[in-house]
């Protein structure tokens, strides 16, 4: 079995103190999180089960944080962090169960995917080794990373444009300059 720092331990302990409170508020017999992160963006969903009825609650944001922070603590140099998590709690338990996700391209707004920089910006913060990168993930950050060289290329067209029009128009008025005045 793997240890779990002491930062990790402390953030398990406030995520299962925090669900226990949510099952406990709700009356119900079961809590469920679901964490979707890539680089900056995330999003938690939780459900409490109250009579074999599952419902969406509100949840904190010191817990989302708290899930936050977990992730980047369980990265690892050679899988990066995980990008989706399932935490789940049964009432007559008490005990906080996790699972995850290293491969699975996260699900952050049900209308849009991960977008190209988010896969280049999660693999800047969190390296993988070669096999732990998804098929998703390389070609998004790979799009992003051809999208970025293009738009420095133009950028620099730009530079040495704006740089040879102001040579011009110097040459252009240090020749005028020299004529002696207008009409001679």
């Amino acid at each position: 079995m793997e240890t779990q720092s002491v930062e990790a331990v402390k953030l398990l302990s406030r995520i299962e103190k925090s669900l226990r409170e949510l099952i406990d508020e709700a009356g119900g017999s079961r809590v469920d999180l679901e964490s979707n992160s890539i680089a900056l963006a995330g999003r938690e969903l939780c459900w409490v089960t109250v009579d074999d009825q599952r419902s969406l609650v509100r949840h904190s944001s010191a817990l989302s944080f708290d899930v936050g922070d977990l992730r980047r603590v369980h990265a690892d140099l050679h899988r990066g962090a995980w990008l989706w998590s399932h935490f789940w709690m049964e009432a007559a338990e008490g005990v906080l169960h996790q699972e995850c996700d290293w491969m699975r391209e996260p699900v952050i707004d049900n209308d849009e995917p991960v977008m190209d920089g988010d896969a280049a910006l999660e693999l800047d913060q969190f390296p993988r080794d070669p096999e732990w990168i998804p098929e998703w993930m390389a070609t998004k950050a790979a799009a992003y990373h051809k999208e970025a060289e293009r738009r420095e290329r133009r950028r620099q067209r730009d530079r040495e444009r704006r740089a040879k029009k102001k040579a011009e128009a110097a040459q252009a008025e240090g020749t005028s300059g020299s004529d002696g005045p207008a009409g001679e």
